[in-house]
């Protein structure tokens, strides 16, 4: 019985679906299936009850979910042990960063102060993407992540302390017909391409129609999965954006800036913990954080 089936089925069993499950397994529906098979046939009865809406826990399912869910939980509790003790006791502190935000004025200053401040930590820095390092954090991957947000994202439990704000701005390149302009007005952008990135509904407040991104008038949309492709297409000049210049190179790209010609969305640099972290020392570290820097509190 190899672990690796172990955890599909146990996030097969949180998840209520075999596809949900392999997409945050990283692997493929076919494959995870096959892995669940395999694992029944090792206890010798069925763990699922299969229908078109995804899974249901059968009886044996159930019990499996939770002996082997508190079996899984010891064992990562006991290799982070193991892990501790090779870094010579040290505490990890694990720590995401969006690959877009600007280093000098947030990342380098905050990095600096923590090896300075916190040497009982040993600190690991992962440059990973928007949707990626939300997920990693709220699955107990990371202890701090580094991001953007905006007024109307919904982060639960979790807490942001904000280095700064940021006013959305209609961003096109200087290769776009609208770079001669003075400003931009709601029917230009109803004459535009917009590149908009993809986000799920769990992320907003309110329904993702509703929201401030799903109000944006244009005459055709671009869906884009991270910001490295949309400022790639920004430079073709042929489609608009619209976020707030807390980006990397922001100051030196080659690219206008136009006041958004409506309701204002407000964006944040932002530090986003969980404050119900089980890490030593983590709540001193934070209101240390908060105050060698003047954090706002969102």
């Amino acid at each position: 019985m190899t672990y690796q089936r172990i955890q599909y089925f146990l996030k097969a069993a949180e998840t209520g679906s075999l596809k949900k499950a392999a997409e945050q397994m990283y692997v493929s529906a076919q494959a995870l299936t096959k892995q669940v098979g395999f694992l029944e046939e090792e206890l010798g009865g069925k763990l699922f009850e299969r229908s078109a809406k995804g899974v249901r826990l059968t009886w044996l399912g159930e019990a499996a979910q939770q002996k082997l869910g508190k079996l899984d939980k010891e064992l990562q509790y006991e290799l982070e042990e193991l892990k501790r003790l090779a870094r010579g006791g040290k505490e990890r502190l694990r720590i995401g960063i969006f690959s877009a935000l600007p280093q000098d004025t947030m990342i380098t200053p905050l990095v600096s102060f923590l090896l300075t401040a916190f040497p009982q930590y040993q600190i690991g820095l992962e440059l990973i993407g928007l949707d990626e390092g939300r997920k990693l954090l709220m699955d107990g991957e990371l202890d701090i992540f580094l991001t953007n947000t905006h007024d109307e994202d919904d982060w639960g439990t979790y807490r942001c302390l904000s280095f700064g704000e940021y006013r959305t701005k209609v961003i096109v390149s200087l290769n776009h017909p609208w770079a001669v302009k003075d400003r931009i007005t709601l029917e230009d952008l109803k004459q535009g391409t917009f590149l908009k990135m993809k986000m799920e509904n769990s992320r907003y407040k309110i329904p993702l129609e509703d929201s401030f991104y799903g109000q944006i008038p244009c005459n055709k949309i671009q869906y884009v999965v991270n910001f490295d492709t949309m400022y790639a297409l920004l430079q073709q000049g042929e489609a608009f954006a619209v976020f707030p210049m807390a980006f990397l190179y922001m100051d030196v790209a080659r690219i206008k800036a136009f006041d958004y010609p409506g309701k204002e969305l407000i964006y944040h640099s932002v530090l986003v913990y969980n404050p119900e972290s089980i890490l030593p020392g983590f709540a001193d570290m934070i209101q240390e954080i908060q105050e060698e820097f003047d954090l706002k509190r969102l």
